[in-house]
């Protein structure tokens, strides 16, 4: 009997310390640089995130707020169909920031739109590594800062530092989430989504978001379509007709 309740102590302390850990370790806060390239607004919640990249606008942090763009909802096409248009997460980010004091200049949208953390991360890392861009500090949930600097820290690569703040205006709860249903689903997600990060994203993201690989493949293609020109062009072929010494002889 003793050891029963003995054995159902330790797992009733081993279930509070997840409970109370599991938030926790979703929390990531890197410290704050005294100046980056650019502030990177990941796509989602545009209230805290947008708050919190003009804060940091304001505060002299980078001279510039990138914002990307979320793939079209379900059933806007049948809406834009019928002459009925909703705005995007993007513009509503560019008005938000407008509003907060960022002007619109120092604003920078990416066009190609993401349909998760691991494309739009692709999508960050091209415009970086184009860009030359030393440091980014990147803006989003709390709970989605520990996934998100895994899968942009490889989408980066190690040429760009990488500064992760989490929105100080997001009313996650690292310590009580389970307490609170948005909570709670968000933190089950972010765990199974980083099941699948370790499992098979973090194996196919490359540095700079494959930037390197396409360009080198555009660079092979280049190099090789010059060599067949060459090689078809007429001088090319008298040169070597000049060159190559007869084969063929009359019968003597």
């Amino acid at each position: 009997m003793r050891t029963a309740l003995a054995l159902a102590a330790v797992l009733a302390m081993a279930a509070v310390a997840v409970l109370l850990g599991a938030g926790r370790l979703l929390v990531v806060a890197d410290p704050l640089p005294p100046r980056a390239d650019a502030i990177v607004i990941l796509a989602g919640s545009v209230p805290d995130r947008a708050l919190e990249a003009a804060d940091l606008y304001r505060a002299g942090i980078a001279p510039q707020v990138v914002i990307t763009r979320e793939r079209v909802p379900r059933g806007e096409t049948a809406l834009r169909a019928r002459g009925v248009r909703l705005p995007q997460t993007d513009e509503l980010a560019r008005l938000t920031l407008h509003g907060l004091g960022v002007p619109d200049d120092r604003v920078v949208l990416l066009r190609r739109r993401g349909t998760s953390t691991d494309t739009e991360a692709r999508t960050i890392g091209r415009w970086a590594c184009r860009h030359r861009v030393r440091r980014l500090v990147v803006v989003t949930w709390r709970a989605h800062t520990r996934r998100a600097r895994l899968i942009l820290g490889r989408a980066l690569g190690p040429g760009v530092e990488l500064v992760v703040r989490p929105t100080r205006y997001d009313p996650f709860s690292p310590t009580r989430w389970w307490r609170v249903r948005r909570d709670a689903k968000m933190v089950l997600s972010e765990y199974q989504k980083l099941v699948h990060y370790w499992l098979h994203e973090r194996w196919t993201i490359e540095p700079c978001g494959g930037l390197r690989r396409q360009v080198g493949a555009t660079l092979g293609y280049a190099a090789t379509a010059a060599r067949s020109s060459a090689a078809s062009s007429p001088r090319a072929c008298s040169s070597r007709t000049m060159s190559q010494p007869p084969t063929n002889f009359p019968p003597t």
